[in-house]
């Protein structure tokens, strides 16, 4: 999980300096496909690394059940 978490806070990172990019670029052509197809997308990225690091915190993806009924022979 740490290395989701290090994923994310390196996209947040991103994410930020494309913000800063965005106000202070004079180019409002650059602006708008930075802001419509990139910045957008980050922060669809980071919406949902958010909710898969969240889920493996909350045991979602734990392997903690192994499938022994399906090793186990029953007598008929």
């Amino acid at each position: 999980m740490s290395k989701l978490n290090e994923l994310y806070t390196q996209l947040e990172v991103i994410d930020e300096e494309i913000d800063d990019y965005i106000e202070t670029s004079d180019n409002d052509a650059i602006v708008s496909d930075v802001a419509g197809k990139v910045k957008n997308h980050i922060e669809n990225a980071l919406f949902e690394l958010k909710c898969i690091v969240d889920d493996e915190t909350a045991g979602i993806y734990r392997d903690d059940e192994k499938d022994d009924y399906l090793e186990e022979e029953e007598d008929f």
